[in-house]
């Protein structure tokens, strides 16, 4: 299959490259960032603006995106031209280049944080609480709108807490490995949960979405709810930091329900928590994945 991926440069888009070339799938990377060793990163591009449409390309992954809730808040203007305006973009593109489906990267954050049940199935109400995540909402019905009037084929993955080998500052785990290489870790509302999912998990569920006849959103999560400090605890007893905690009132919570994405993309996490965390631990000065 000739698969484009948006993206393809960033920490989820390098995963899923080498997940779809092991599985033998012709990759065609489009990214702004500067362009790594990978004959995958072909094509420097822009999705805010049209995109020249690529002959025989059978399908596109979408996963370039103002990522941050934070850093949407501070830019609105700059996260709805690239998370809307850009994924309108990419579905003109998919659909001039006769792609025949579109895998969308979505957050488990639309269904507000925290959700009213856990754990949290597709059919949730969804909640337009921030920047990010209208965008987001907006990002899966542009795709159906594409469905509807032009029969282009979508999943939507909703992703809960990725995190991984090569990750940025700015998301809790590389900044609590952070704060334990500096000697000192010291976390408030260390009871707030999340679902912690491992990044090579992720990029296995693009690449199982590419053959599922399924038209709709899907939950990637683990289904297990861990909170803040344990995470934070496990990091500071393997670097021997020092350790602090204090819990809140207002902590939140996060749990996927994935019984769709067992059902009908035959996807379930395999790397446990534990294994994830000591992959970051090992490789903590590493940018990018081996």
């Amino acid at each position: 299959m000739r698969v484009a991926v948006t993206g393809a440069n960033g920490f989820i888009g390098k995963y899923v490259v080498k997940e779809l070339l092991a599985a033998d799938h012709e990759v065609i990377g489009l990214d702004l960032l500067p362009p790594g060793p990978h004959p995958a990163y072909l094509h420097d591009v822009d999705i805010t603006e049209a995109i020249d449409p690529i002959a025989g390309l059978d399908a596109v992954i979408h996963l370039a995106a103002r990522s941050h809730p934070r850093q949407c808040d501070e830019d609105p203007r700059r996260a709805y031209d690239v998370n809307v305006n850009g994924t309108s973009r990419v579905l003109q593109f998919a659909l001039k280049s006769g792609a025949r489906k579109v895998v969308f990267s979505s957050s488990a954050h639309v269904y507000g944080i925290s959700p009213r049940y856990l754990p949290t199935d597709e059919n949730h109400p969804l909640w337009l609480q921030n920047t990010y995540t209208t965008t987001k909402i907006i990002g899966e019905q542009l795709c159906e709108l594409y469905y509807a009037n032009h029969g282009l084929s979508y999943t939507v993955l909703r992703l809960f807490n990725a995190y991984g080998k090569g990750q940025a500052l700015g998301y809790f785990v590389p900044d609590i490995l952070a704060k334990a290489q500096a000697g000192q870790v010291t976390l408030s509302g260390g009871n707030t949960t999340k679902d912690w999912v491992y990044v090579e998990d992720v990029a296995k569920a693009f690449v199982l979405a590419l053959a599922t006849s399924f038209v709709g959103t899907v939950n990637i999560g683990t289904g297990i709810e861990t909170d803040l400090a344990s995470i934070a605890a496990i990091i500071a007893h393997e670097t021997g930091a020092k350790f602090s905690t204090s819990s809140t009132e207002n902590a939140t919570r996060m749990c996927a329900n994935n019984e769709r994405a067992r059902r009908v993309l035959g996807w379930s996490p395999t790397v446990r928590l534990s294994e994830g965390l000591n992959a970051c631990l090992d490789t903590a000065k590493v940018k990018e994945p081996v």
